[in-house]
């Protein structure tokens, strides 16, 4: 009887706390990570945006591989993806423009020109009490899927539910933090957390795309989505051909048009995607005027492909766009999971043959600087020496640190870009024989006995020409290189099983980075099927400064856990770091409008709109 009467108090004691919690929340217009919002609650429209801007006309794009699936949040399947992603997707994968999805929608929406914010969208207000322990959200009532039916937060609770038992794994992985979501009325939902120390998971969960409960009943959500979604964005899918191309029509019912999230986005009345298989042929198609505009993310093209007679006359327009963005890394990353890339020595030696000066300045017009960081472009990225703060961090682990991590900076070779990188690659020849390999007959052998042979797997043509020189270099150290070049599909099948060798990789920068780290570098992560840890990272020492990053409360102690590890990423010689710039190249038809108002993130297509005007006479200049 004390027993029972010990557990009620308790069960009683939380019940009031939360109450009590929940009674002292403020509902909030928006959630940032550090500090607050910085538009007011009542602001009608992001400062970015044409509050004015026409609607009508239509919009030409192209994509590059093929598709078979509307649902982007599965393994199986390729899916087409822009009903989440932006219209077009700049080099190093940010999006251009924050807005809304433009088919698939969530509570909040992140703005362009802030850091880690999201404003309520499909959510009118959002609850986070000062403890952290979870959030809630109130659903506008004026919410509606496309077909009518409103957004409830069922709908909410179904989703999350769904994702994480049947979607990819990486969404686990990322919101492995959450306890459960609970359904606390038809327009009220609550998020509980197992941990008060992500910062960021209100606003991971709050940009979850909401799915509609009751179109995907009856359907296997693992399985390919063949048929045109319902949403609860903008933009609807009216036509299309799997594989070849697919139209998306303005929703003129749309319910969020006049909100200061909707408000001056998503102008167009038509937008049509068309596929290519090919890099060429896109670029032809939009010289014959096929397509309207392009993000040019070859910077040889950049250099000579655009002298045709439309440029010169004025009728395409070339501009270029400057960010304030993370750029992240872009590189090729090694499958430690392969015996080959099992010893940091080899993969040191691996990177000390790629001759960065060489390929900026003979294949990409000395257009990019040398990735130094995972974290770069940002505060976060480590220079020079470990601070004491970051040694203090790292001392736990200084008996399996890579030597001169704790007492040297870290450095990349940097030649003299004439091609007779000699030196480097000696220096690349003295770890390989330090790991216990050596050359007979001209060919390099492991330690194990085995030739040391490898293959670079690709998506993209275009990547080629800076690979096959690379490999060059690779050979006169005795390697057998190969290159692979298969189609997207092929491709993210082989990466999500882990099935390759070395391949191209990107992990796109945050200010204020969070649980995706889980899934880029986590243990957990690289024996996950289909996560982003490509190289199969597994470190006791980088899986605690992941969560030391995802439980920083302040920016200063977020700079030290981040530097941190980007000393432990990059000492542990996972990836070949490549190059970055902070310039957008777009090139595009004169016949659009646009806010010209300059914004952080550099470019923001969903802003745009046709000018009638200029749209008449430029179509007729492509005649």
């Amino acid at each position: 009887m004390r027993f029972l009467t010990l557990m009620f108090s308790l069960l009683l004691l939380t019940a009031t706390a939360r109450a009590q919690s929940e009674s002292a929340v403020r509902p909030q217009h928006g959630f940032t990570v550090l500090g607050e919002p910085a538009l007011p609650p009542d602001f009608k429209a992001f400062p970015y945006v044409n509050v004015n801007a026409p609607k009508g006309g239509e919009v030409h794009l192209a994509d590059i591989g093929t598709f078979d699936s509307f649902n982007p949040f599965i393994l199986r399947g390729t899916p087409e993806s822009h009903g989440v992603a932006p219209w077009i997707t700049l080099p190093g994968g940010s999006g251009s423009g924050s807005s809304v999805g433009h088919v698939w929608e969530s509570l909040l929406t992140p703005s362009a020109d802030e850091i880690a914010t999201g404003y309520c969208h499909l959510a009118e207000s959002i609850e986070v009490p000062p403890d952290k322990t979870w959030v809630a959200f109130n659903l506008r009532p004026e919410a509606k899927f496309s077909d009518g039916v409103p957004v409830t937060a069922e709908d909410v609770a179904w989703t999350y539910r769904t994702l994480i038992e049947q979607g990819r794994p990486s969404l686990r992985i990322q919101l492995a933090d959450v306890k459960d979501v609970v359904v606390e009325g038809p327009r009220r939902v609550r998020f509980d957390f197992k941990t008060t120390q992500n910062r960021e998971l209100p606003l991971i969960v709050g940009g979850l795309p909401v799915l509609p409960k009751h179109f995907f009943e009856g359907r296997d959500f693992t399985k390919p989505l063949t048929d045109a979604p319902i949403g609860s964005g903008p933009y609807r899918i009216t036509n299309f051909e799997l594989g070849r191309s697919v139209t998306y029509s303005r929703d003129p019912n749309w319910w969020a048009a006049n909100l200061p999230t909707g408000r001056g986005t998503n102008n167009f009345d038509t937008v049509r995607y068309e596929y290519f298989r090919d890099l060429t042929v896109a670029m032809e198609a939009f010289k014959a005027g096929k397509v309207d505009i392009r993000s040019e993310n070859i910077s040889k093209n950049w250099a000579t492909a655009y002298d045709f007679p439309a440029v010169q006359n004025g009728a395409v327009i070339k501009r270029e766009y400057t960010h304030e963005l993370p750029t992240g890394i872009q590189g090729y990353a090694m499958n430690t999971r392969r015996p080959i890339f099992a010893d940091p020595r080899v993969r040191q030696a691996i990177t000390w043959a790629f001759d960065f000066e060489w390929t900026n300045k003979n294949l990409f017009y000395s257009a990019y600087k040398r990735t130094l960081s995972y974290f770069s472009n940002t505060p976060l990225a480590a220079t020079g020496l470990p601070s004491p703060a970051e040694l203090q961090l790292l001392e736990p682990y200084k008996d399996s640190l890579p030597d001169g991590l704790l007492t040297k900076p870290f450095t990349l070779p940097v030649t003299d870009g004439s091609g007779n990188n000699r030196e480097q690659l000696l220096q690349a020849l003295k770890l390989l024989q330090a790991a216990g390999w050596q050359v007979k007959d001209r060919k390099l052998i492991q330690a194990n006995g085995q030739p040391a042979a490898f293959t670079i797997l690709l998506d993209d043509p275009s990547l080629e020409r800076v690979a096959l020189p690379y490999v060059q270099n690779l050979r006169k150290l005795g390697f057998d290189v190969q290159v692979r070049t298969v189609d997207p599909a092929q491709y993210q099948h082989l990466t999500d099983d882990f099935d390759f060798d070395m391949t191209m990789m990107i992990y796109p920068g945050s200010d204020i980075p969070g649980s995706e780290l889980r899934d880029y570098w986590s243990c957990a992560a690289g024996k996950s099927t289909g996560s982003f840890n490509v190289p199969g990272i597994c470190s006791p020492a980088i899986d605690s400064m992941i969560e030391k990053v995802i439980a920083a409360p302040d920016r200063d102690t977020l700079r030290t856990a981040a530097r941190a590890l980007d000393r432990l990423l990059l000492w542990g010689w996972y990836m070949v770091p490549n190059w970055y710039t902070q310039n957008i190249h777009i090139a595009y038809w004169d016949r659009f409008g646009d806010p010209g108002i300059p914004i952080r993130e550099g470019f923001n297509f969903d802003t745009w709109w046709v000018d009638q005007q200029k749209a008449v006479k430029n179509d007729q200049a492509r005649r």
